[in-house]
Parts: C-alpha cells; sequence; structure tokens
C-alpha cells in the first residue's frame, strides 16, 4: 500500500513574500439573496459568478482553494448585506488568513409596472456585490448598471421640432464601513433611474410610451446633469459612506458614447482609513 504524499500547499515557504489575495473566480454558482428588495422577499439567483480570494501569510506557500467553493456551499441560508460578513469569517477561519473578500457579479430583477397603464414585468439591473473582512474591519457594497433615458437640451433648443435621445446609464458603486448602513438597493434603484430624462422600462403600451417621451422632453439632460443629479441624491443620505458614479450616454447621432464620472467619500468615513 503506498504511503500518504505530503500535501504540497501545506508547505512553509521561505521567500518571505506575502501575497494580498489568492483565490478563484469565474465561480458560477446559484444563490439565495435577501435584503435587496423593499419586499424582503428572497430571489434566487441561479447563474451568479463568484470571485473568492484570501490574503496569503509569508511564510505559507498556499491555501487550500476547494474550501473556499466548499464554504459557500456549506451556507444554507439567503445571503444578506447584513451576515456576508459572517460567510467572509468563515473563509478566514478555513484558510487561517487575515483577510477575506467576494465579489459576485448577477442579474437582480426588479418588480417594474409600466408607468401609466401599469402593465406588470420584471426589469433586470446588472449587479456586482462585494465585500472584504479582517479581524477588526469589514468594507461592503455593491455596483448597480441603472438604465436611463436622455434627451440632449442643445438638441431640443435649436430644432425646429424633436430632439435626439438615448439610452444612458448611470453605474453606480455604493460602500460601506458598517452592514447597519447599508441601503437596499432597490431603494437606490427607485431614485436614480431619474437622474436622467426619464426612466427605462420593459413593457410599455402606447400610452406609456407617450408619457415617457413628453417627460424626457420637458426634462432634458447632459451627462454632467445626470451625474450631478445622481450625486445629488447620493451626498444627501448620511448613510452612505462613499461611491462613485460612472454615466454613460449610448449618443443616437455620433459615433461616440458622452462620459462622466465622479468619486466621493465622505469626509468623516471610516473608509478614508481603509
Amino acid at each position: 500500500m503506498n504511503s500518504p504524499k505530503a500535501d504540497p500547499q501545506a508547505e512553509t515557504d521561505l521567500r518571505g513574500i506575502a501575497l494580498d489575495y489568492v483565490g478563484i473566480s469565474k465561480v458560477r454558482y446559484p444563490l439565495l439573496i435577501s435584503g435587496w428588495s423593499l419586499d424582503a422577499e428572497h430571489q434566487e439567483v441561479k447563474d451568479s459568478s463568484l470571485t473568492l480570494k484570501v490574503s496569503l501569510d509569508a511564510q505559507k506557500r498556499g491555501i487550500h482553494m476547494s474550501r473556499l467553493l466548499e464554504d459557500v456551499h456549506r451556507w444554507e441560508r439567503a445571503l444578506t448585506p447584513q451576515n456576508l460578513p459572517q460567510l467572509l469569517t468563515n473563509i478566514r477561519e478555513q484558510q487561517g488568513a487575515e483577510t477575506a473578500s467576494i465579489s459576485c457579479d448577477f442579474t437582480w430583477f426588479v418588480a417594474r409596472p409600466a408607468p401609466k397603464t401599469e402593465k406588470p414585468s420584471w426589469q433586470g439591473i446588472e449587479t456586482t456585490w462585494f465585500g472584504e473582512k479582517t479581524s477588526d474591519k469589514t468594507s461592503t457594497g455593491y455596483t448597480l448598471k441603472i438604465p436611463v433615458t436622455t434627451l440632449c437640451p442643445c438638441s431640443r433648443d435649436i430644432s425646429d421640432y424633436g430632439a435626439h435621445s438615448q439610452r444612458g446609464w448611470v453605474k453606480v458603486t455604493l460602500c460601506w464601513s458598517s452592514v447597519e448602513e447599508v441601503i437596499a438597493p432597490e431603494a437606490i434603484f427607485n431614485e436614480l433611474q431619474h437622474a436622467g430624462s426619464a426612466p427605462i422600462y420593459p413593457l410599455l403600451k402606447r400610452e406609456d410610451e407617450r408619457h415617457v417621451t413628453m417627460l424626457a422632453y420637458d426634462n432634458p439632460a447632459f451627462v454632467e446633469d445626470t451625474t450631478r443629479r445622481a450625486a445629488k441624491v447620493l451626498q444627501q443620505k448620511q448613510n452612505v459612506e462613499s461611491f462613485t458614479l460612472e454615466i454613460c450616454n449610448e449618443e443616437s447621432i455620433h459615433t461616440h458614447d458622452a462620459i462622466a464620472t465622479l468619486r466621493y467619500i465622505r469626509p468623516n468615513s471610516p473608509l478614508n482609513s481603509l
């Protein structure tokens, strides 16, 4: 009978170089999430893409990568912004690491009735959910990519009739150092969908189309306007510690897109020291 072989990953490394992160990415896995919708219902995400990482001490040769997936599989309850740090703690302890982090890409669906006829439909929001945990610090947050309609103020003012409009995107990343302060993503979506000229809907009947196009015409917005409107909303929320806005207009009469970016950290936020 062959004797058990030594585990190379458990060997001591003598090169004296610590690694910031080691882990696995592009992990396709189903998740049950909660805390994203204001009605507090669970939502099953059948095809998320996970990145799981931990820090590696200088004296350790490697981590046990299979244990990262085992920790996710053993998590038998809905994952929420409030209990995400516990999952990260489990990962840290399994690996004997100082830092553990997670990033999860998925499409989250929000109930989206048409604005006038109220015909029901679902709208998918591209999302990245992330968190990091050390022995004494936690940071967590999410990125939402929110579609809007924008109508050009110049085009409206110089034209005898009509104005060019296009789909725009409000990509917002919010970060917190305390999970108790995290705002439900649906609440952010509900407000930032109005940062452009008009919201976008999956299903529109004629009456709804008339409402949306007239709303956009009455509310023209440059990409700069959309950025500042969104920033104003977020700055007024005292429990939003940090945010990044990346706004894009997919211009309908130009070959280029129009973009704007803004980054903000509240002066008294603990995130300033992370």
